[in-house]
């Protein structure tokens, strides 16, 4: 064989096995939002609610109804803010040993944990 096919050859290897340890690695986690109950005197059944991601910008904006849970999916990780607005703001950290954020909202109180 000749030296500039052996040369080429070893280039496509490495290149090869360079990509292949590359695999994509997640940078976004996740943001659960449980209502369990309304605060007593509380008009309507539903709490408005705001995830702001590290930047301070809005991820994503939902209506949470009483006696039901959503998720929250691509946040960025980093130092996490969700807000309603009407019960508390609450900030944690998602990352890769914490990729999922969950508030429960149970009367005036709210829990966050992850």
């Amino acid at each position: 064989m000749n030296r500039r096919f052996l040369a080429e050859a070893s280039a496509v290897v490495i290149i090869a096995a360079t990509l292949a340890g590359c695999a994509p690695v997640a940078e976004t986690g996740s943001v659960v939002v449980e209502v369990r109950a309304m605060a007593p005197g509380s008009q309507g059944t539903s709490h408005h609610v705001d995830v702001l991601g590290p930047d301070g910008g809005l991820v994503e904006s939902r209506e949470v109804s009483v006696g039901s849970t959503v998720t929250i999916e691509n946040v960025p990780y980093g130092w996490v803010s969700i807000a309603a607005p009407k019960v508390c703001t609450v900030e944690g950290e998602l990352g890769a040993e914490a990729p999922v954020m969950r508030l429960t909202i149970d009367a005036a109180h709210c829990t966050i944990s992850n």
